[in-house]
């Protein structure tokens, strides 16, 4: 005989009315129909779970995302400005080139090899890819970034002071050099010496406060060294007269000539010509009567003739 089939069990369900406990409702409910309520309820839970999980994990990482974004905008910035400040230093180095340039024009240095700018320290190569950094600490690499440039920023200051202190030193004695009488007014022979001596017209001693140089009627006299023609006439015992201020308190003075080419407020060189030999004022022959004055005293002009000191 063939087993009939189970029926599926069957639950009941009695409803009272609050005020009413005679009225009775009841309902009866299949047991695999409240499994399947149940069952659906735990799937709904666990998908409704783990959706809410991964959204808020998504969440989450958006958030991480946004936060990197501005974090990576603000390391831009800070690199941007790293190249900002090295861009100056390239530009400083530039400058104290050219300062080294003319140190060496004003010393007469000549040196053909390429110089090479003191720098020490650490070095960071800023056109690598900012990846690179992660696999180091942020901060220390920002650290170490920021000491080398604020090294080679005080280096760099350190020889800007100290190339401009020795420029202004080399000017000065640029100057010093070129006001400083060193060669001969005229081309001739010294014909009285700086000091005593008899004097031609009146036989006693004197003291002969400059050097006479023979030369040609008309030859050329010209500036030693550089300066400015403080007076340019006739005046009495040396006749035509041109006298010049160095600065540094030296002046010099070209006396007896036969004419003059510059007048008072000139600015010469040295080597300029400023007259021609002659015979003016108190004198026996053609010649230049040439005088160097140091803050105001009278010198031996030889001393500061190069060519003649040499000759001794």
């Amino acid at each position: 005989m063939r087993k009939k089939k189970k029926k599926p069990e069957k639950l009941s369900i009695l409803v009272f009315k609050e005020n009413d406990l005679s009225a009775v409702y009841k309902k009866k409910v299949n047991t695999s129909v409240i499994k399947y309520s149940i069952i659906s309820l735990l799937i709904f839970f666990v998908v409704s779970s783990l959706s809410f999980y991964f959204l808020f994990d998504l969440y989450t990482e958006r958030h991480k995302m946004l936060a990197y974004g501005k974090e990576n905008e603000l390391l831009k910035l800070k690199i941007a400005d790293y190249k900002e400040q090295i861009n100056r230093i390239n530009e400083k180095v530039a400058y104290l080139d050219q300062l080294e340039s003319k140190i060496r024009d004003l010393s007469k240095v000549v040196n053909e090899t390429e110089t090479q700018i003191a720098i020490g320290g650490k070095e960071v190569d800023l056109s690598k890819d900012f990846s690179a950094v992660s696999k180091r600490k942020e901060k220390q690499y920002f650290e170490d970034l920021s000491e080398t440039i604020a090294s080679l920023s005080d280096k760099l200051q350190e020889r800007e002071n100290s190339l401009s202190e020795l420029v202004d030193m080399l000017e000065e004695q640029r100057l010093l050099y070129l006001s400083t009488p060193s060669v001969m007014p005229v081309n001739g022979w010294i014909s009285s010496k700086f000091g005593y001596r008899i004097s031609p017209f009146t036989n006693r001693k004197v003291f002969h406060e400059g050097i006479d140089i023979a030369a040609m009627y008309g030859a050329e006299v010209k500036a030693t060294a550089n300066g400015l023609v403080i007076f340019a006439g006739y005046k009495p015992g040396y006749g035509n007269l041109v006298t010049i201020d160095h600065g540094f308190g030296f002046v010099t003075r070209y006396a007896h000539n036969s004419k003059i080419l510059v007048k008072v407020g000139d600015k010469v060189s040295k080597g300029d010509v400023i007259a021609k030999v002659g015979n003016s004022g108190k004198s026996t022959g053609p010649h230049c009567h040439y005088e160097v004055l140091v803050n105001g005293v009278p010198v031996n002009p030889v001393k500061f003739i190069a060519e003649l000191e040499e000759q001794k």
